[in-house]
C-alpha cells in the first residue's frame, strides 16, 4: 500500500538511503548548477528553467520533490512531462527515458539545434548522441559525458562536471 496514492520508485526513505531515482533526481538538479545556456534560450520562458522529461516518467513525484522550491541564477526550477518531442523543444534539460531508446535518434534529430541538455539513462545514450548519459556502476549512478554533443547544442559544461563524470565520444553519429 503506498499512501498519498502516488507512485513511486524511490527506496526506503527511512533507511535514509536514496533509491536510483532519488540520485539521478539529484544529479539533474546538480547539472542545473553546471550548466551555462546562452542568454537568449530563456526569452520564451520568463525565469524559469525547465526540467523535462520525455517518454515513460520512471521518476513518479521523485523529481518534482527534488525541484520544489529551488532555483538556480535565479530561475525556478520547474519539471514538466512531454509526450511530443516539438514540445520538448522548451526544456532546458530534457530527462529522455529508457522507454524511448528505439527513437533516440529521431529524438535526437528533432532536438538538432536547440538548447536543451539532453540526459538519458538507455545503453550507451551518451556515445549514440545524447549529451549526458548515466549508467550503473554497481548501485552507484555514474554518467558519462559526450563533450561534442554538448558543444552542438551550445552549451557550456563546467570543468567541474566534466571531472565527475566520463567523457566519451560519438559512435553511431560519427561525421554528423
Amino acid at each position: 500500500m503506498i499512501a498519498g496514492g502516488g507512485r513511486t520508485h524511490g527506496g526506503d526513505v527511512a533507511s535514509g538511503t536514496p533509491s536510483e531515482y532519488q540520485i539521478k533526481a539529484a544529479y539533474l538538479y546538480y547539472f542545473t548548477t553546471f550548466v551555462e545556456w546562452p542568454p537568449e534560450t530563456f526569452s520564451d520562458n520568463g525565469d524559469a528553467l525547465v526540467i523535462g522529461v520525455l517518454g515513460e516518467d520512471p521518476f513518479g513525484d521523485v523529481l518534482d520533490n527534488t525541484m520544489h522550491g529551488k532555483t538556480v541564477n535565479n530561475k525556478r526550477l520547474v519539471v514538466k512531462r512531454f509526450e511530443s518531442i516539438k514540445d520538448a523543444r522548451e526544456s532546458h534539460i530534457l530527462f529522455i527515458s529508457s522507454s524511448e531508446q528505439g527513437r533516440l535518434p529521431n529524438i535526437l534529430e528533432a532536438l538538432n539545434g536547440a538548447t536543451v541538455l539532453t540526459v538519458g539513462e538507455s545503453g550507451r545514450f551518451a556515445s549514440r548522441g545524447g549529451e549526458i548519459g548515466f549508467r550503473m556502476e554497481g548501485k552507484k549512478v555514474r554518467f558519462e559525458i559526450n563533450v561534442a554533443a554538448v558543444g552542438r547544442s551550445r552549451l557550456k559544461v563546467s570543468a567541474q562536471l566534466m571531472k565527475l563524470g566520463r567523457i566519451v565520444k560519438d559512435s553511431e553519429s560519427e561525421g554528423g
